[in-house]
């Protein structure tokens, strides 16, 4: 038998596999947005510091000072339900120490506390003030608000009765702002607290019965300057 030969194999061309030319995968919408937001509130933390720098290097307002100079306390007392009556008026005094800067008081609100717990809240007058001047604003607060008084506090509340002299909290709020000019500029929330001892005035006739008449106080009141507390928001506008 004839040999066979064994005819070599060929092989066709190898065809190559086609490169992936899917485009690569977007990042997450989401993630850009984060990223823009905190872009954005760096920015405007960054100009209201930047503000606040150069209105306070430049203009370099000085607070407002409040006193209580006077404080007429013709009312104050407990019934057996623990309802406060109260006839409270204070002249509040206001000065302006700035030179070239006025000050525009918008919205004033005043607050009388007794033991931590407020009793009576009002609107004062609103007002301009220019430089180098003090003004004097009228506080009155009167009526019948029931506290919530532990048994230690009715306690120390009579003691106080005793000696006829009251610790009473006035808080001032504020909203104002600077004035040059026509110009406006910052808004201020202003928070002001006076911690005050108020003697009870009492009224007697000369034959010790209650009147309308004569006033007699146990002693008399001490001029109280109060703590001034001040945020400000640069804002400008013109009248």
């Amino acid at each position: 038998m004839a040999d066979l030969e064994k005819q070599p194999v060929q092989e066709g061309p190898k065809e190559d596999k086609p490169a992936d030319s899917s485009p690569p995968p977007e990042p997450k919408s989401g993630g850009r947005r984060v990223g823009l937001i905190l872009k954005i509130v760096a920015a405007v933390i960054a100009v209201v510091v930047l503000g606040n720098l150069i209105f306070w290097g430049i203009i370099n307002p000085r607070k407002m000072k409040f006193y209580v100079t006077d404080a007429t306390l013709t009312e104050f007392y407990l019934t057996d339900d623990d309802n406060l009556h109260y006839n409270l008026r204070l002249n509040l005094t206001v000065r302006n120490p700035n030179k070239r800067i006025g000050f525009q008081y918008d919205a004033v609100e005043g607050r009388a506390y007794y033991g931590g717990e407020k009793f009576d809240s009002g609107n004062l007058l609103s007002f301009y003030q220019p430089p180098k001047t003090t003004t004097v604003v009228d506080a009155w607060f009167s009526g019948v608000k029931r506290l919530s008084l532990g048994f230690d506090e009715v306690k120390e509340f009579y003691e106080q009765k005793s000696s006829g002299v009251y610790p009473v909290d006035v808080k001032i709020r504020v909203y104002s702002s600077i004035k040059l000019g026509k110009i406006h500029i910052g808004e201020f929330k202003v928070k002001v607290k006076c911690g005050l001892k108020i003697p009870l005035t009492t009224t007697t006739s000369i034959d010790g019965q209650s009147s309308l008449g004569s006033y007699t106080t146990v002693a008399g009141f001490r001029t109280t300057q109060c703590h001034v507390d001040f945020n400000t928001l640069i804002v400008i506008y013109s009248d």
